[in-house]
């Protein structure tokens, strides 16, 4: 597989003249996300506040709408990426894509992909709530549990998250997968490639805090540069995959 020096190269190469469309789908993305965000987090921070137990679940319910259609900008974000790295250029239509070409399809992973983060910190959220409402001398040993779990709760999500990073992609790129077909071939891909993936991701920790000292601006051209060098590393995957098909 390609270097990540070479992955980063090739990312810069395909934002080349595309930066400015990019930059602006991620700001319209984010803009709209909040936009829709706003009065389901001021609902929900009033019902813990006044502990309105229907304004929380109202809270909840909307955010996770919210994270939904935002998951589809994102996604639209994605395919620009796609086609930049595929050396056609992008317009700021294309994040429609996912809304016009089967957005149940999208959707579905992505609730799925939360269901599994929920599914993973649950049981040491659960344990760490009781741990922090207890009035026991058992508390200590509750909290340490609670710690414990939801320790290994996020390293299992980690590895998870990993496996099935490059579903959406494979959703982008084959309109025919379904959502399970998709995480399984996700899964076989990254198989062996888990660490990589992971080392790749660190190696962008020293450009992530730049982008905060400058107040979140500097952003602005980083996230395109990590998300198109993770779309090369899509694409050099792939095509070692198809390789290794031809000669086999």
């Amino acid at each position: 597989m390609k270097s990540f020096a070479d992955l980063k190269a090739n990312a810069r190469a395909a934002l080349l003249g595309r930066y400015s469309t990019l930059i602006g789908a991620g700001l319209v993305s984010w803009l709209i996300s909040a936009l829709l965000e706003t009065p389901f987090s001021r609902m929900l921070q009033e019902g813990v506040y006044y502990t309105r137990f229907i304004r929380i679940i109202w809270g909840y319910t909307g955010m996770v709408f919210v994270s939904l259609v935002g998951a589809l900008f994102t996604i639209g974000t994605m395919y620009m990426h796609v086609k930049a790295a595929k050396n056609n250029r992008p317009v700021l239509a294309d994040l429609l894509f996912p809304f016009k070409n089967r957005p149940d399809k999208f959707i579905g992973c992505q609730f799925l992909l939360i269901l599994i983060s929920f599914v993973c910190t649950l049981p040491g959220t659960i344990v760490t709530v009781i741990a922090a409402v207890h009035t026991t001398s058992d508390i200590s040993t509750l909290l340490i549990v609670g710690m414990a779990l939801l320790a290994i709760g996020c390293i299992v999500l980690i590895v998870l998250t990993i496996s099935l990073s490059q579903s959406l992609y494979l959703l982008i790129d084959h309109p025919n997968l379904r959502v399970i077909e998709a995480m399984q071939e996700s899964m076989r891909l990254m198989r062996g490639k888990k660490m990589r993936y992971f080392l790749l991701e660190l190696s962008f920790i020293g450009w992530s805090l730049l982008g905060l000292l400058t107040l979140g601006i500097g952003l602005l051209w980083i996230l395109p540069y990590i998300t198109q060098t993770n779309t090369q590393f899509y694409l050099d995957l792939t095509q070692q995959q198809t390789e290794q098909n031809v000669y086999m």
